[in-house]
C-alpha cells in the first residue's frame, strides 16, 4: 500500500519564508512610519500649544493694562480753576499753582495743611504705555499673589522684546526668542528693571501695532510719556494687534506656525473716555497705594 503522507517541498518552504519575510518588512516599515508620524504630530501639537500659551499670556497682560489717573488731583485742579475763574478774593498765595482748593482769606485749606503736615511729600505716580513694532512695556493688573499676606501691589510692570537666546532643546544652538520682563515696582521708566524670562523660542516674527483715538489707522508706535505725540501722550491705546510666527526646521523642512490677534484694553481710563466721577467709580485709584517708586 503506497504511503499517502507527504511533507512540504523545499520550494514551498522557500516561498513561505519569502512571504513571511516580506510581510515582516512591510509591518516593520508601517510601525516605523506610524511612530515617526506620532512624533511629528506630537511635536506640532507641542509647538502650537507653546505658541498659544505665549499669546494667551501676552493677551491677558494687555487686556489688564493699568492706567493710573490721580482723580483727587484732577478734582482739586478743576475746583481751583473754577474758584479762580475771574472771581476776586480766591487767589491763594500759599498754593499759587492751584493744587487743592484755596483756603478762606488767604489761609491754607485743609487739603494744603494735610500736604504740609506729611512727613514725606506726596509724589504722584505715573503708569506709562511705551511700545513700538518689536517691543512693548507697560503696567498691568495681571499679577497673582503667590505668597499669603505678601506686601505687594495688584499690578506689575511688564515688557516684551524679541532677542537672541540659547535653545534648551536637544541640539542646542540659539534662536530668536520672546523675552518677558516683569518688575514688582512701577517707576517712571517703564522700559527698564525687573527680571527677564524666555517665553517662546524659534520666533521669526514678533510685531505690534496700535489703535486709539486720534489715529486714523493702525500705527507702529505708541508712547504715553514725553516722547509721545498729542494723540498718545497720557492716553492708552484702545487695542493692540499682535502677530507672532514660529519657524522650526524638521527633517530638513521649515515649518511655520503663525497667529495674529487683536487685543482690546478693557479699561483705558483715558481723560476723554469718562468723566472724573465715573473714573473714580471705575477703579482709577491706586488699589493698595503700593508698588510705585
Amino acid at each position: 500500500m503506497p504511503n499517502s503522507r507527504r511533507g512540504f517541498t523545499l520550494i514551498e518552504v522557500l516561498i513561505t519564508i519569502a512571504i513571511l519575510g516580506t510581510m515582516t518588512v512591510l509591518v516593520a516599515q508601517s510601525i516605523q512610519q506610524s511612530v515617526k508620524m506620532k512624533n511629528k504630530v506630537t511635536t506640532q501639537v507641542d509647538d502650537v500649544s507653546h505658541l498659544r500659551d505665549a499669546v494667551r499670556l501676552i493677551q491677558k497682560d494687555i487686556n489688564l493694562a493699568y492706567h493710573y489717573r490721580d482723580v483727587e488731583k484732577e478734582l482739586t485742579d478743576l475746583l481751583a480753576k473754577k474758584n479762580q475763574g475771574g472771581q476776586p478774593g480766591f487767589v491763594n498765595p500759599v498754593n499759587p499753582g492751584g493744587f487743592g482748593p484755596p483756603g478762606v482769606g488767604g489761609q491754607p485749606s485743609a487739603f494744603e495743611q494735610q500736604q504740609q503736615n506729611r512727613e514725606v511729600p506726596r509724589k504722584n505716580p505715573e503708569t506709562h504705555f511705551v511700545g513700538n513694532e518689536e517691543s512693548l512695556n507697560f503696567v498691568t493688573m495681571n499679577n497673582a499673589r503667590t505668597v499669603r499676606n505678601s506686601p505687594q501691589a495688584d499690578f506689575i510692570e511688564v515688557g516684551y522684546e524679541l532677542k537672541e537666546c540659547k535653545s534648551l532643546s536637544e541640539g542646542g544652538g540659539s534662536s530668536k526668542c520672546i523675552w518677558r520682563r516683569s518688575a514688582p515696582v512701577a517707576d517712571l521708566d517703564v522700559t527698564k528693571g525687573g527680571n527677564e524670562t524666555v517665553l517662546l523660542e524659534n520666533v521669526s516674527e514678533f510685531k505690534f501695532r496700535y489703535m486709539g483715538k486720534g489715529k486714523q489707522d493702525w500705527v507702529s508706535a505708541w508712547r504715553t510719556d514725553q516722547g509721545g505725540d498729542g494723540a498718545t501722550k497720557g492716553k492708552f491705546p484702545q487695542a493692540v494687534e499682535l502677530s507672532i510666527t514660529m519657524q522650526k526646521k524638521e527633517a530638513g523642512k521649515d515649518r511655520k506656525y503663525s497667529m495674529q490677534v487683536i487685543i482690546p484694553i478693557h479699561f483705558t481710563n483715558n481723560p476723554d473716555d469718562t468723566s472724573t466721577g465715573q473714573a473714580t467709580q471705575g477703579g482709577a485709584q491706586n488699589p493698595q497705594g503700593q508698588g510705585f517708586n
